[in-house]
């Protein structure tokens, strides 16, 4: 044999025997190859059992390369049986869960005799699906790793799978057009408990779209781009603020409600009907708002507010028109508005200059002179209606969004002798954001109603909503009647400013939405009535400061009534009003160890760091600049406005007050529609009693 081999190395072409022999040879070798491979495939593992119970035959682990080879000539015979692996893979906890919902899912295993692990599978029969898997080393028994799906600890088991749910996602439209912004965004797909699949588009870290189908009809329930997906109140869910207030059954007739006593059909180009009209605009953005368009609803906020602060501006700024005006003898005065200082101190307006009263009066005058279509009596039934249709409604269908929440975890926090500030509850951690105050004045309407430690209904946010409310429109029929020179004019100023607030609809949107917004406006509108009594004007608008933080701009016009260069000691109550209001209300930050560094954290430092797409600078990082600016302009402006004018009447206070908020509320970064009520309150009255005024005075004025 060496010697045949030999023969065939040494010679260049083998001779033909030899090429017969090994041709022989080989073929011979492979016969018996097949011959024995039966007898060696016995002790590999066998399936009788699959084919007994009518299960699927095992398929050889996924690419293994052992698909086609006999398992003599691919390693090891298993150590452990098929019974062994899957009794071992029953065992896993996750697996035994998964059995004991789906006893449906059929069980597969197979052995990688490269790898020599087990693979035990559960699969839904209709569609092979698997929904676990359990990786066990055949050498020690052990499980390497366990993979169960999310959906199949669910009650039922899904009907899409996971790629068909993309696809259905990656189909619609919305997604497309965010896509093309994010073309590089990664799809992620899972089942909830509620049976809807949730597909996910991932830019990097940020979630750009999120679409939500139903398993069982694959049908799509709702689609997310944009700031919609990381901002729930963008998404348009009907009545999510307010709940019925949104129907146009119950806004439209409130806005007919707020024109109809104003309008004058023999004047129908007033100002006074633009500017009612002006505040109603906000409806426009409000509807695109409520179909989850922010992007069409921001910038339309935006015309109405620069036209109020131009509007406001002018009239506080403007010289009021000199008109004759009878001589009053009542001491003390009626209004913040028959009274002046000379370099003496207080004097009585009948002791003051021609020039001065002429000035003094004419707003008195205009007020009494405004148009109503009603009577008193009329306006006050008018006026009782709506009061009790509104309190209704709050208690039928309204709800309390997360700002009426804090309030009233804040003041348990305080019944309980710990501050709010670090210790709000785990559904509302940004709770304690506002100033100490407005934790304070829930305080007896939580020791009276109490509250159950959970966003339940909130009887206790309800009735503050209702009481402030009343107490707004109480301070504006008050401030009505101190605005005039008679008893029966201010009656009918009074009724018409309240009945102004109870018909205008973001007042009752405020309300039904049981928030702290009305709250600030009532303690604004009681320091304005309080105007000529200069400590407890100061501490009113202190404490509106100390439930937001704003009111604290206004501080320096009103400071300044009714003249910036006298009435020293007058003004020296009104600063200390405000210092006693902040002084008493800021021992809430300390109580239970709470300090002054917490406060800042999760107050003013949280505000100017809040990101929110419900303002252009939101929207638009890049105007960034322009926004710091103006903020920059705005602090000038109410600095400014101590010396502008020199000398101020009440509803001149009133518009520059006005308007400072709605500048404030420009440059905000987060702006929504229950912040109309802050500046409303105090333009109305400006509005009102401007519109009393002749075409006479109106042109001697600048208007």
């Amino acid at each position: 044999m060496l010697r045949f081999f030999a023969i065939c190395q040494a010679s260049p072409r083998p001779p033909k025997y030899c090429r017969l022999l090994l041709g022989g040879s080989l073929c011979l070798l492979l016969v018996l190859m097949m011959l024995l491979a039966p007898a060696a495939g016995a002790t590999a593992v066998s399936q009788p059992r699959a084919a007994q119970t009518g299960a699927p035959p095992r398929i050889p682990y996924p690419g293994s390369g052992t698909e086609s080879l006999p398992p003599a000539l691919t390693g090891s015979v298993p150590r452990l049986s098929e019974e062994q692996a899957e009794q071992i893979a029953s065992a896993n906890a996750g697996i035994v869960m998964v059995q004991a919902k789906h006893p449906e899912l059929v069980r597969h295993a197979y052995y990688d005799s490269l790898t020599g692990v087990w693979s035990v599978s559960w699969s839904e029969p209709a569609t092979g699906r698997q929904f676990a898997t359990v990786r066990i080393s055949d050498r020690t028994g052990a499980v390497i790793s366990s993979d169960v799906k999310s959906e199949a600890y669910l009650d039922a088991l899904p009907s899409m799978t996971e790629s068909q749910a993309i696809k259905t996602a990656q189909q619609q439209q919305k997604v497309k057009d965010e896509l093309k912004d994010h073309p590089h965004a990664r799809p992620s797909a899972s089942q909830g408990p509620d049976n809807v699949w949730t597909v996910s588009f991932y830019d990097g870290t940020d979630e750009v779209a999120r679409v939500l189908i139903d398993d069982s009809s694959a049908s799509v329930k709702e689609v997310m781009t944009g700031p919609q997906v990381a901002w729930q109140m963008a998404r348009g869910y009907k009545g999510a603020f307010g709940r019925i207030i949104n129907e146009p059954y119950i806004w439209l007739p409130l806005c007919f409600l707020f024109l109809i006593p104003f309008v004058d059909l023999r004047r129908p180009f007033r100002m006074l009907h633009l500017d009612l009209l002006v505040l109603l605009s906000f409806s426009v953005s409000h509807y695109y708002f409520n179909q989850g368009e922010i992007f069409k609803s921001v910038p339309l906020s935006y015309p109405p507010l620069v036209y109020l602060f131009l509007r406001l501006a002018w009239i506080a700024t403007s010289k009021a028109p000199r008109v004759p005006a009878r001589r009053s003898r009542r001491w003390p005065p009626d209004s913040a508005l028959d009274f002046y200082y000379r370099p003496g101190g207080l004097a009585n307006i009948d002791a003051a200059s021609p020039e001065l009263l002429s000035r003094a009066v004419s707003d008195k005058e205009a007020a009494g002179r405004i148009h109503l279509n009603f009577s008193p009596r009329i306006l006050f039934v008018a006026l009782v209606a709506l009061v009790v249709f509104r309190i209704v409604i709050n208690v039928a269908d309204s709800n309390v969004v997360d700002v009426g929440y804090s309030g009233v975890i804040g003041a348990y926090r305080i019944l309980n002798n710990q501050t709010p500030y670090g210790h709000m509850s785990s559904d509302d951690q940004n709770g304690d954001t506002y100033g100490p105050f407005n934790y304070l004045v829930y305080v007896p309407f939580v020791r009276l109603l109490g509250w159950s430690g959970s966003w339940d209904d909130l009887p206790a946010a309800h009735a503050a909503a209702v009481f402030f409310d009343l107490a707004t429109m109480a301070g504006l029929y008050v401030a009505g009647r101190r605005l005039t020179r008679t008893s029966a004019a201010g009656n009918r100023l009074g009724l018409a400013l309240a009945f102004g607030w109870a018909a205008y609809p973001y007042t009752t949107f405020v309300q039904n939405c049981n928030v702290n917004d009305t709250i600030v406006a009532a303690f604004m509108v009681w320091g304005f009535v309080l105007l000529k009594r200069a400590l407890a004007s100061g501490f009113f608008l202190g404490l509106a400061a100390q439930i937001k933080f704003f009111p604290a701009i206004l501080a320096p016009l009103w400071i300044s009534f009714p003249w910036a260069l006298k009435g020293w000691g007058r003004k020296g109550l009104f600063l200390l009003g405000f210092v006693i209001a902040a002084g008493v209300v800021m021992t809430v930050v300390f109580l239970g160890g709470g300090t002054i560094g917490t406060f800042l954290d999760r107050s003013i430092r949280w505000q100017l760091g809040r990101p929110s797409p419900f303002s252009i600078w939101g929207q638009h990082p890049g105007l960034a600049t322009a926004q710091r600016l103006g903020q920059y302009v705005l602090i000038g402006l109410a600095l400014l406005s101590y010396f502008w004018p020199l000398r101020k009447n009440a509803t001149q206070v009133a518009a520059g007050s006005a308007a400072l908020i709605v500048g404030f509320q420009i440059l905000l970064t987060h702006w929504f529609y229950l912040y109309i009520p802050w500046f409303f309150p105090l333009a109305l009255i400006a509005l009102l009693v401007v519109s009393g005024r002749s075409k006479t005075e109106e042109v001697e004025a600048g208007y």
